[in-house]
């Protein structure tokens, strides 16, 4: 170890390890490991930094995360761990690369520990399938912690995983980072590699999809950030110092859809705690805003899932034929089906009539057209996160209209940060949405750090 270093990596590991040991029968988040490979590329770290080959310099520039473990979902391909979807047909099935996130975290010296659970295919607001049963909420076990990205957030909040490799479609990072208090960022479209995310090949022209990091302090999201983009490091500006005192902030109370729960008390006054703070911040009024549009959130997300480069039913059969849900069902209904009730309301509502193109179309560009006016390259969105805290498990099939306000963002396209805001009086956490404009992705981390630095971000779900 040499005199500036404080901690070796194989020390790192092995304190991460331990704690995955120690909470992961709890909350059940971490299904597939190479603890033993971990243990062995953290080795291999400490002596590349005691071997003096790379000045501390060349170090920062060319392995950023040289010993820095980290986490990702089993939906993302890692070489040599279970790669099953949350599909009962792959249940032994491994990938033989990882995805090409996953490369550049490994060249940037990052040592993966393992992968974490998923709803199958991603495919639903919380963490269950058939093949390794529900994830927990560690603030209460008794509460969903979303998803598609449940694993990850269940165990970073936990402090098992200091980061966290995650995509997003329809809320996939924020929805369990809210729910599991921790930050989630959703970078602008088409900037992060996909390839090897759910068997998606990385040349898909038209998607929602982006993958994005996890962490519990706002000052990583920017350093992973950097790494997960590559060569698209020079379409943002993660580096321009941002002086909030000059940037615009703007706020919603609520998307307006009459079909969505009412926001409570709790993700109200969390709302206004960042509104009353940038107020005073800035020295002017915070505008309150309404985009009619907004109210469409779920309908257009319905409409633009039907572009995504998948058909549901061929990939719950694992692309050898396609799965009925009428089939299904009775099976369900006697504990037969391979497959999760919320599969089987997908593929019913795949069947209904869909969204009209043209009126889904327009409604998304003048819903675009109108938040970018406002934002302009300077200007910040507040908004919020959920109508409530972390919910019941399985109460998400009685709100599906909720999820809107994750899902509108993805089919905008835009950067969005989840940043927490303490917690309710039931010892759930809040929190609140930031957004800004096409490829300012650094003013949603910028505000994220300010947040963290008033209210505290992250709050341990454990005594400390």
């Amino acid at each position: 170890m040499s005199e500036d270093q404080h901690i070796s990596a194989v020390e790192v590991v092995e304190g991460f390890v331990e704690r995955i040991k120690q909470v992961n029968p709890l909350i059940n988040a971490v299904v597939c490991d190479r603890f033993e490979l971990a243990l062995k590329e953290a080795v291999e770290a400490d002596e590349l930094i005691g071997s003096g080959k790379l000045t501390k310099e060349q170090l920062q520039q060319q392995k950023p995360f040289l010993g820095i473990p980290f986490t990702t979902k089993d939906s993302t391909a890692a070489k040599g761990l279970l790669h099953t979807l949350g599909l009962v047909s792959r249940r032994n099935t491994k990938a033989t690369e990882d995805a090409d996130a996953v490369v550049l975290m490994k060249e940037a010296g990052a040592i993966l520990l393992g992968t974490t659970n998923i709803p199958e295919l991603n495919m639903w607001c919380e963490t269950r399938n058939n093949v390794f049963g529900q994830t927990l909420n560690p603030y209460n076990t008794t509460r969903t912690v979303g998803g598609s990205s449940g694993g990850e957030a269940s165990i970073i909040a936990a402090n098992g995983s200091p980061l966290g490799l995650a995509s997003d479609i329809g809320g996939s990072i924020r929805m369990p980072a809210f729910y599991c208090g921790i930050f989630g960022h959703k970078p602008t479209s088409g900037l992060t590699p996909m390839k090897g995310f759910t068997r998606r090949t990385g040349k898909e022209e038209q998607t929602m999809v982006t993958a994005g990091p996890m962490c519990r302090y706002a000052q990583d999201l920017a350093p992973f950030l950097k790494v997960m983009i590559g060569n698209n490091i020079s379409k943002l500006n993660l580096d321009k110092q941002v002086n909030l005192e000059d940037v615009s902030f703007y706020y919603m109370e609520s998307s307006g859809d009459p079909r969505a729960s009412s926001i409570n008390q709790a993700m109200q006054q969390a709302l206004f705690k960042a509104v009353s703070h940038f107020r005073e911040l800035s020295g002017h009024p915070i505008q309150k805003v309404t985009f009619s549009e907004m109210k469409y959130s779920f309908r257009l997300w319905r409409y633009w899932m039907t572009k995504e480069p998948m058909v549901f039913a061929e990939e719950l059969a694992n692309r050898e034929g396609c799965v009925s849900p009428f089939q299904e069902l009775p099976k369900l209904l006697v504990g037969q089906s391979d497959f999760t009730l919320a599969s089987l309301l997908r593929l019913f509502n795949d069947m209904l009539p869909s969204e009209k193109a043209p009126w889904a179309e327009k409604t998304t560009e003048t819903l675009l057209a109108k938040i970018v006016a406002k934002l302009g390259d300077n200007g910040v969105l507040l908004y919020p996160s959920h109508p409530t805290p972390a919910s019941y498990h399985y109460s998400s099939f009685l709100r599906p209209y909720n999820f809107g306000y994750w899902a509108v963002f993805n089919v905008l396209h835009l950067p969005v940060t989840q940043v927490p805001m303490g917690i309710d009086r039931d010892g759930l956490p809040v929190g609140i949405q930031v957004v800004a404009g096409p490829y300012q992705d650094h003013l949603c981390l910028a505000v994220a750090k300010e947040l963290q630095k008033t209210f505290g971000g992250w709050v341990p779900p454990f005594p400390v």
